[in-house]
């Protein structure tokens, strides 16, 4: 038997530019304390409703009136239940309390931040996800047969069966629970192409750029991949035109696949020489280019 494949804990996400991200998975042990103190905050919260309303003295004066205290207790314990997720993921970028003091946030599968609709969502199926409910009997055999408790027991299952710990508000909303944190990952550009190679070794051995022009060319390639096509190919063309000429190709050749293979050939020289490239942003493994962040 083969070996198992390892559990993924990170999700990789490509934005439209071409700039890709990993973010960390946050899963079951992770997400419960962040859970356990969204909980104790929105208790504390009512807990504190439930104190100034009885300071403010209208069970004791106005008796006739202890209704409404608990008419406001149980409009704040909806409005907590039900919004004070929402409210927070919203407002806060994908954290609420719980989740930023744990270090957590929620965002989109395809890694932009969380909208209200997708807030909604999570949030109003989390009953779902708290299923199923267990009976009071529980802890009392004398307790009424009232399904008040929540197991979490769809909520975990979901999480240990999707690959990006997502619970049935998450799938809905198509978000995912990350650590708040990110790590960009320089996406690579493969220089070991047959055209590129063969574009190489037309160049002229005599040729050479000057250091301006090499740093240039350097980073064009090292940009190019989030560059439009149609802007690509008019800085292609305006580089290639300063050296093409000298370099010894048709002048049929594509501009863009000369500049990457002018890249190559003066990359590799330098590996020959066991010289660092000064023109590279750091230590490029062979035959791919880094992309640079630009910020």
């Amino acid at each position: 038997m083969g070996a198992e494949k390892a559990l993924d804990l990170n999700a990789t996400v490509m934005t439209p530019e071409n700039i890709q991200f990993e973010y960390r998975l946050a899963g079951p042990f992770r997400r419960f304390p962040a859970f356990l103190l969204d909980l104790l905050i929105r208790a504390a919260t009512l807990g504190g409703l439930g104190i100034l309303i009885a300071c403010s003295g209208i069970v004791v004066y106005f008796p006739s009136l202890g209704a409404i205290g608990f008419f406001i207790m149980a409009v704040g314990y909806f409005l907590f239940d039900w919004f004070y997720g929402l409210y927070f993921e919203t407002i806060w970028s994908g954290r609420t309390p719980g989740k930023k003091i744990c270090g957590l946030r929620v965002i989109s599968v395809d890694g932009r931040p969380i909208s209200a609709y997708q807030a909604t969502i999570r949030n109003f199926l989390r009953l779902g996800d708290l299923a199923p409910l267990a009976s009071l009997q529980i802890f009392s055999a004398d307790a009424p047969p009232a399904y008040w408790i929540p197991t979490g027991g769809v909520a975990i299952l979901c999480i240990l069966l999707t690959g990006r710990f997502q619970r049935l508000g998450d799938l809905a909303a198509g978000t995912m629970v990350i650590v708040d944190e990110r790590k960009w990952v320089p996406p690579k550009l493969k220089l070991n192409e047959p055209a590129i190679n063969q574009l190489v070794e037309a160049i002229s051995p005599s040729f050479r750029m000057s250091r301006t022009m090499l740093r240039t060319v350097a980073l064009y390639v090292e940009r190019r991949i989030r560059i439009s096509q149609a802007r690509r190919k008019e800085l292609a063309a305006l580089l290639a035109s300063q050296v093409m000429p000298s370099a010894g190709v048709p002048p049929t050749t594509d501009p863009d696949l000369f500049l990457c293979a002018l890249y190559k050939r003066e990359y590799d020289a330098q590996l020959k020489s066991n010289d660092k490239p000064e023109y590279s942003g750091g230590n490029v493994p062979r035959g791919t280019a880094r992309v640079s962040e630009v910020r």
